[in-house]
């Protein structure tokens, strides 16, 4: 009978090839809106991740068919088997929440594209009328979830890279649209990039 971690290390390929083939689609849908040939650079970490993630998985799968044993190579840290399942639980969680928000994002959120443009005259609602940018999560999420679950070093600190760059991406992104588009201007002055405004969240007095 196959390890456990075989099916894990399956469900994260299978997740990290509906992101990369959803990124592809992704930057080819929005160059209408972002042509820059920077932002485009500042995306060479996610798939040096996707890349690294696949190579690392795959070694561990062949271990797993040929020896039914669970690759020797070295945690993050030496970790007690408590921290261990800890760290592997959390990631897994961060999986798990990752895809969650991909689903509501790409098949549930209706505020996108009206936040940048007014072609649809609809009030914006959802998730973008608190932040600009919550693709940010997404990748947040399934990096450090899959270098958490996988325990490896190497994702780690992929995943730390990613993320100044992804920040760096938007910035730009932001930047250039606004140049054009004083409707976006307008978005910028009452949503936060990131983190969502509590106060707006909580009930009016």
């Amino acid at each position: 009978m196959l390890n456990i971690n075989f099916y894990l290390y399956i469900f994260i390929i299978f997740i990290w090839l509906v992101y990369i083939i959803n990124s592809f689609y992704q930057n080819h849908k929005m160059k209408y809106f972002w042509p820059n040939k920077i932002r485009d650079i500042l995306t060479i970490p996610f798939y040096i991740f996707s890349m690294s993630t696949f190579f690392i998985l795959t070694i561990k799968i062949i271990k797993i068919i040929f020896t039914n044993k669970i690759s020797d190579q070295k945690n993050i840290t030496s970790l007690s088997p408590f921290w261990s399942t800890a760290l592997l639980v959390l990631g897994i969680l961060f999986c798990i929440f990752s895809i969650l928000l991909y689903i509501y994002a790409n098949f549930f959120e209706k505020s996108f594209p009206s936040c940048i443009s007014t072609k649809n005259n609809k009030p914006l609602e959802g998730i973008y009328k608190h932040v600009r940018h919550p693709s940010y999560y997404i990748f947040f999420f399934i990096t450090f979830g899959t270098a958490f679950c996988l325990s490896n070093f190497l994702l780690f600190i992929l995943a730390c890279i990613n993320h100044i760059c992804l920040y760096i991406s938007y910035m730009i992104e932001e930047n250039q649209i606004k140049k054009t588009n004083s409707y976006y201007s307008e978005y910028l002055k009452k949503t936060n990039r990131f983190l969502p405004n509590l106060l707006k969240l909580s009930p009016k007095q």
